[in-house]
């Protein structure tokens, strides 16, 4: 056998020696070197398959089936009249306003408008509004006629 010094002070009998004593055939740093280039292939394959997946597909929460459309929202108009109509068509004005959660102001020009454009009618009573739909008004409100027995 050749007695040739090897780099790391022992000869190369000594070294073939030693790696025919671990078992292998392969010297340990070629399966070192194996090992860290399965590692690394392995490393690579996972990042360029979460870089084939669209960010915006990952942040963003899927899409909700299509269903029919929702209807508009009721105007303010609407949801008075709707309101006057569940109650006989008349209430007073204070529960528009509580039912509404508007405020006064604006629950008063709401209705002053619908009673110009003859919606529906305002009369009042003391200190207190009581709004209705045309036909439900209280006999009050038309003075000259008679209640029916």
């Amino acid at each position: 056998m050749d007695q040739t010094p090897a780099p790391a002070g022992g000869t190369v009998v000594d070294t073939a020696i030693a790696l025919q004593s671990t078992g292998s055939d392969l010297p340990l740093w070629v399966a070192f070197l194996g090992t860290c280039a399965a590692v690394l292939g392995a490393g690579i394959a996972l990042r360029r398959r979460r870089r084939s997946t669209p960010v915006e597909t990952i942040d963003r929460p899927p899409t909700p089936p299509e269903s029919a459309p929702t209807p508009p929202a009721p105007t303010d108009e609407e949801r008075v009249v709707r309101m006057l109509e569940s109650n006989g068509g008349r209430m007073r004005q204070t529960r528009i306003v509580e039912r509404t959660d508007w405020s006064k102001s604006k629950v008063s020009m709401l209705l002053s408008e619908m009673e110009a454009d003859g919606a529906l009618h305002k009369l009042r009573v003391g200190r207190e509004n009581i709004i209705s739909l045309p036909g439900a008004e209280p006999v009050a409100a038309h003075p000259g006629q008679e209640r029916e027995p």
